[in-house]
């Protein structure tokens, strides 16, 4: 049946998302005032757009006074197309004049030109439809817009609901930035919270892009190369790639992959990867590795180190790092020379040996900073280390007992009853002749 009646829209609330955006920037609260409570936004923005006209005939007479169904249905053309959603109330007419609302389009409405089309107990759709404006705000809050002001706060998303309810979910298309903040001389981005995670960031892609990525450089041209090359959850880049401070844990990293990395540093220059700095008295630990909460390794303010387990090295022996005189060499057989610094042996069975200049040691003792040992070598004074030897006094076989020889820096086979004090260790492997470098078990005797 075609309609008989007319509808006059007086006035038409704004379409507005998100309204509580819309509720915020009206307001211009003094600077370091708090936002509006969640109940005065909720009073002020219900989520559904009021309407208010009168319904009248061809000849302007009023609808009959009484309450009738109508329903508001809301398109994006002004003739035919299919609605974006509807809304039927019971609503009072009085004189033709009406109060309603259109409910439930909120999910529909994104800034766009949108027209209503009424409907009264099923009579069929009143013609024309009524375009409806947006007020100035809601003007400046279509896509690409900006909200500009001086106060603290510009703009204020909350979710007032229970359990998992966001506040702001921001999504983005292709490889675009989903939210890019920017800051003149402040913080680009400050995240609170009051009880729960203050920021989160999740990645989808687990084999090359990290879920959170933090770089400080001159411009985004030095940071690009190194935010998606790693499946990292925190990936950072600068003077500090990482920085943590807190009162309980400062940087927390975990990982579920079979080889992956619960935290991973790595510098790009030759420099320091990982630093570990703290005000630790001297019993409380600085570094700590755990496994299952079972401590492992640490170290502690006064530099002691604790291990439970087998401490595994590819260096071979024990040295000590001592003063010493001359051109000296890896290798070199050395002794104790007149002023108690360690010199290149110079005659065969010497009872000052003390050792062998270590090649690769596995451990240093005495070893202080790189300027306190200008000056010193480590000193091999058990275990295996590669050591310089002559075959002067006969050829060397593994086993043997070995001495210092007249060759200077080198060692010779012992023989029968060498002098007490005289013995530097034994051959690991031989030599025939001349001269060379053999490895050898130092055990002074």
């Amino acid at each position: 049946m075609k309609a008989k009646w007319i509808f006059v829209m007086l006035l038409v609330a704004a379409l507005l998302l998100p309204l509580s955006g819309w509720t915020q920037a009206q307001g211009v609260p003094p600077s370091g005032d708090a936002p509006a409570a969640p109940e005065a936004v909720g009073a002020i923005a219900p989520g559904a757009i009021p309407i208010q006209g009168k319904l009248t005939d061809a000849s302007g007479r009023a609808l009959p006074d009484g309450t009738y169904q109508v329903t508001f249905r809301l398109y994006e053309t002004e003739t035919g197309g299919t609605a974006l959603c509807a809304d039927s109330n019971t609503v009072a007419v009085q004189d033709g004049l009406f109060s309603s609302y259109v409910d439930y389009c909120y999910n529909h409405l994104h800034g766009q030109k949108v027209w209503l089309a009424v409907e009264v107990e099923g009579d069929g759709e009143m013609t024309p439809r009524q375009p409806i404006y947006a007020v100035p705000y809601a003007l400046s809050l279509v896509p690409g817009a900006v909200i500009s002001y001086t106060t603290d706060r510009v703009l204020t998303v909350r979710s007032t609901g229970t359990g998992d309810s966001d506040a702001f979910i921001a999504q983005a298309g292709s490889t675009g930035e989903a939210v890019e903040a920017i800051a003149e001389n402040g913080v680009g981005v400050f995240a609170v919270s009051q009880g729960y995670l203050a920021l989160q960031a999740y990645s989808y892609n687990g084999d090359s892009h990290p879920a959170l990525f933090g770089c400080v450089a001159a411009d985004h041209t030095v940071c690009d190369p190194y935010r998606d090359d790693t499946p990292a959850g925190i990936a950072g880049y600068g003077a500090f790639g990482v920085y943590g401070f807190g009162t309980s844990i400062g940087v927390e990293g975990e990982s579920g992959a079979s080889y992956g990395f619960a935290g991973y540093f790595h510098h790009t220059d030759g420099g320091i990867a990982l630093v570990a700095d703290s005000t630790a008295a001297d019993n409380d630990d600085i570094v700590r590795f755990r496994n299952h909460y079972d401590i492992k390794f640490k170290v502690q303010g006064d530099g002691d180190v604790y291990i439970d387990g087998t401490f595994y090295n590819t260096g071979a022996d024990f040295a000590e790092m001592l003063p010493a005189q001359g051109e000296l060499q890896p290798g070199d057989v050395l002794v104790i020379g007149a002023e108690g610094t360690l010199v290149a042996s110079e005659a065969a069975f010497q009872t000052t040996v003390a050792g062998v200049y270590s090649t690769r040691p596995a451990y240093i003792g005495g070893a202080g900073s790189e300027a306190a040992m200008i000056g010193q070598v480590p000193l091999a004074v058990v275990g295996i280390v590669p050591c310089k030897v002559s075959a002067e006094n006969g050829p060397i076989r593994p086993g043997d007992l070995l001495v210092t020889a007249s060759l200077p820096g080198h060692a010779m086979r012992a023989g029968e009853n060498p002098p007490q004090g005289t013995v530097l260790g034994k051959a690991l492997e031989g030599l025939e002749a001349d001269t060379g470098t053999i490895l050898i078990l130092v055990t002074l005797q």
